[in-house]
């Protein structure tokens, strides 16, 4: 069949302008579908970006809130004991040659009920940041004292506790010295020699308190 000008198999063939004019609109159609996609990914990459962000501030917050929480417990601990000690051994003349004191605050129910751990049949002392708390009487061979060790701290653990008694005098306090890391500190102590000597890193120091 003979096609003349402006005709196709079909029918009239759209003027040459609203052919162009078409394929434009459908260029920017799809200009737009593109771009609308593109913005859309980059919407859920920025919402997943202010998520993280906030997943770690909230973290953050919760570790800094309990670690808060455990040193005052902390705290609260080795008072609790100090006087559960005086009290169970207030008739007797002395507390011992180096005895380990536990037993005897356990029967009394002297150790906090989160602090106490039995290990087999024998009762322990574990303070909230997991290490062992030992308690002994007589140490040095003078029977009259009592020692309270907190076990395995970090040094911002170990300069709290040590803190809470610097510049505590033993007439005001009864306390005799501190032991940390193996050095001994006599009463009064500074803040100064707590921060020093409490330097063993994480989970690495070891602070005792004598009590006589």
């Amino acid at each position: 069949m003979r096609e003349t000008a402006g005709f196709g198999p079909s029918g009239p063939l759209p003027p040459p302008g609203r052919a162009s004019g078409r394929a434009r609109r459908l260029m920017r159609r799809y200009a737009a579908r593109r771009y609308r996609r593109g913005f859309s990914l980059f919407g859920v990459l920025l919402g997943l970006g202010l998520a993280a962000v906030v997943i770690v501030g909230a973290v953050g917050t919760y570790n800094a809130a309990r670690e808060s929480a455990n040193r005052s417990a902390a705290l609260t601990l080795l008072s609790q004991l100090r006087a559960n000690v005086e009290a169970a051994f207030a008739g007797a003349p002395s507390y011992g040659n180096a005895a380990d004191l536990v037993p005897a605050i356990d029967r009394r129910g002297g150790i906090p009920g989160g602090a106490r751990v039995v290990v087999g049949s024998k009762a322990t002392i574990r303070h909230p940041f997991g290490g062992a708390v030992t308690v002994t009487g007589g140490p040095g061979g003078i029977t009259n004292r009592f020692r309270i060790v907190f076990e395995d701290v970090d040094d911002a653990i170990c300069a709290a506790l040590g803190d809470a008694f610097a510049g505590r005098s033993r007439a005001r306090a009864g306390l005799v010295e501190m032991v940390v890391n193996g050095t001994t500190l006599a009463s009064p102590v500074t803040n100064a020699q707590v921060t020093a000597n409490c330097d063993d890193g994480d989970a690495a120091n070891d602070i005792g308190f004598t009590f006589g």
